[in-house]
């Protein structure tokens, strides 16, 4: 039997639905019916088992996305799979991992993105099976597909993210430093922690809170003898400045004496039969919302509500959320009852588990951090790369990953820095090269296991101590400036951090590129990795100016740089930093606008800078100027 296609299209993207496909994760989509005359270079065949797309792949054809992939930047021979899994101790070229986005940008003669809305398991070929195809392979009769023109790769993001949302503003502080371990306790050791960081000098925005907080890892409960007055310790952290996140996992304790246990009856997974589905997880037996339906994300959303509002915690982080049990998948036979009457196997929804969590959770408040995620999750959360093992190779990997998120529609992101897994074993240089590649990442903070060796700041020698200090203060300093570009991703859809190939994408050099990116559209940085602390930088096309001497370089060249941090500003640009107590805005060429995160718009031209409201602020005008130093109160 002949498939049936239809096509509709609104603006310049186009929804493909095969077989009248049902989607289990709705993007409201309305277009006008066109001809399927021009299926954008797709053709499909369909046997027992599903669906396959096919894509010409030329010799000179790049891709780009595909979210959290263990791979190089230009996706090119890889055969990857669309299944979050609880991924620890990943390494290059692993996959699955813990975040699916089956989105991918397609770079030719014409610049196409492809979206292909399921939640299920889904493999992409990229010219392994064919040296000249890509193949999807849906294992399903039906498929709704959307397609983005555009005439930059920036143009399809901006389609891609207002069709599955703009991505989430958020809060000032979340762009600081964090700390995490599994886990600080008790509750005096917290604050602690937190205070010797700061009697170090180092600032601390937010600190986690792991499983261990909790009566025998039941969620929203308080271990009474290791935390037995919660309350006070989050307002004295809060005097000290420091925003609290507890860790909350998705199992719900099977046991009597439990009382949210049956205060969810009705709302949790099922098995076919219409009993309540058992598994595991920290807590033993246990069972998992079914996020899938309103009545349970609304239950949900009220024991967040409670939580936050009781104890005045400021964040949720959301983890084992592939969902995954210790040991095991979940049954694949699992039943999900959505909003619709329909009766669904999660494997047909795993992927959309944890962004329906996080939909269910960010309402309450004002800061997500999820594990897992689909398509749409940065609406609401903020991501992070999972269970990563300490290692030199890790670096560069993490850079990829990052990358790879940012480039396909979740801006908000970033690692364990100093690896969750695994221990320094005294090579300090190693800790501080995480918080070298980490320095703009959205997402800054350090998390360890409990077997990974202490890397906690005030611990280390003085040497390393005041290098990674170092680190963190050029970090704030340019808060300004990444606060900035969380304003543009929330408007736009823009990524916080980009490949070069995101804006030079007309480059061949640009996708070869995978230890380098761009912050912004103004900011070119290029971490050192290796241990001699000297490196080759390619610069794109265009004027570059070095952060650190003011020398000019023209584009398109490989330089070496021995810089400790080896950042470059392009021609035209406007950059806020913080210093001496005040907004700087470094102003590099003839003209530049950007619009800070309080929505203050600036433009400089006719060598005048016009700010939309009245403010404080110094300016700099590179490459003739330096920033002066600052009074010794202020230091």
């Amino acid at each position: 039997m002949a498939l049936k296609i239809r096509v509709e299209r609104r603006g310049r993207i186009y929804k493909v639905s095969i077989n009248d496909p049902k989607p289990v994760v709705v993007f409201p989509f309305e277009g006008e019916e066109v001809s399927s005359d021009n299926l954008f270079l797709m053709s499909f065949s369909e046997d027992a088992e599903g669906i396959e797309v096919s894509i010409p792949l030329g010799v000179d054809t790049h891709i780009l996305g595909l979210g959290e992939k263990a791979f190089e930047i230009d996706r090119k021979r890889i055969r990857v799979v669309m299944r979050n899994t609880n991924a620890g101790g990943y390494t290059w070229f692993s996959d699955p991992l813990y975040v699916s986005i089956p989105f991918f940008i397609r770079i030719d003669r014409d610049i196409l993105g492809y979206f292909f809305n399921s939640p299920s398991r889904l493999v992409f070929d990229i010219g392994v099976s064919r040296y000249d195809r890509i193949l999807v392979r849906i294992p399903e009769r039906e498929a709704e597909i959307f397609v983005f023109q555009g005439d930059s790769v920036e143009e399809i993001l901006e389609h891609y993210t207002m069709l599955t949302g703009r991505p989430f503003m958020p809060p000032e502080w979340a762009l600081g430093y964090q700390i995490s371990r599994y886990s600080y306790y008790p509750q005096d050791v917290v604050v602690d922690v937190v205070e010797r960081h700061i009697k170090s000098g180092i600032p601390v925005s937010a600190v986690y809170l792991d499983i261990d907080y909790m009566s025998k890892y039941r969620i929203f409960t308080w271990d009474e003898e290791r935390f037995p007055s919660p309350k006070d310790m989050i307002e004295k952290l809060h005097s000290l400045g420091v925003k609290v996140i507890t860790i909350v996992d998705p199992y719900i304790r099977v046991d009597q004496e439990y009382p949210l246990f049956a205060e969810g009856l009705g709302k949790y997974i099922e098995n076919p039969d219409g009993t309540i589905y058992i598994g595991t997880g920290w807590p033993g037996l246990c069972t998992l919302p079914d996020f899938l339906n309103s009545k349970a994300r609304d239950w949900w959303a009220s024991l967040v509500r409670r939580w936050v509002r009781v104890y005045g915690v400021d964040g949720i982080w959301l983890d084992m959320n592939e969902p995954s049990q210790p040991g095991k998948k979940i049954e694949l036979e699992a039943i999900h009852r959505l909003d619709d009457g329909r009766k669904v196997p999660h494997e047909r929804v795993h992927n959309a588990y944890a962004l329906y969590e996080a939909m269910a959770t960010k309402g309450e408040v004002d800061f997500v951090l999820s594990r897992a995620g689909y398509s749409g999750i940065q609406r609401y959360s903020a991501i992070w790369t999972g269970d990563n093992t300490t290692s030199w190779e890790d670096l560069t990997l993490q850079i990829a990953l990052v990358l790879g998120l940012s480039i396909s529609g979740v801006p908000f992101v970033g690692c364990d820095i100093g690896g969750f897994d695994g221990r320094i074993k005294n090579d300090y240089q190693l800790l501080y090269r995480y918080y070298q590649i980490a320095l703009f990442f959205p997402l800054f903070r350090s998390h360890k296991s409990k077997q990974g060796s202490d890397q906690e700041i005030y611990q280390l020698p003085s040497y390393w101590k005041e290098k990674i200090r170092s680190a963190i203060m050029l970090r704030y300093k340019f808060l300004p400036y990444l606060y900035s570009l969380a304003r543009e991703a929330h408007e736009k859809g823009h990524p916080i951090v980009r490949p070069l190939a995101y804006h030079y994408y007309k480059d061949e050099n640009a996708y070869k590129i995978n230890d380098e990116y761009m912050v912004g559209d103004r900011i070119l940085y290029a971490p050192q990795i290796n241990r001699e602390g000297r490196r080759l930088i390619y610069l794109p096309e265009g004027i570059w100016l070095g952060w650190w001497d003011n020398k000019e370089y023209r584009g398109m060249q490989w330089i070496e740089s021995d810089e400790e941090f080896p950042i470059f500003i392009r021609r035209d640009s406007i950059v806020p930093t913080s210093h001496c107590g005040k907004i700087v805005f470094h102003i590099y060429g003839d003209k530049g606008s950007i619009t800070l995160g309080d929505g203050t718009s600036v433009e400089y031209i006719d060598n005048e800078l016009r700010l939309s409201r009245n403010m404080d602020y110094d300016v700099v005008k590179r490459p003739h100027e330096f920033e002066k130093p600052c009074p010794e109160t202020l230091e």
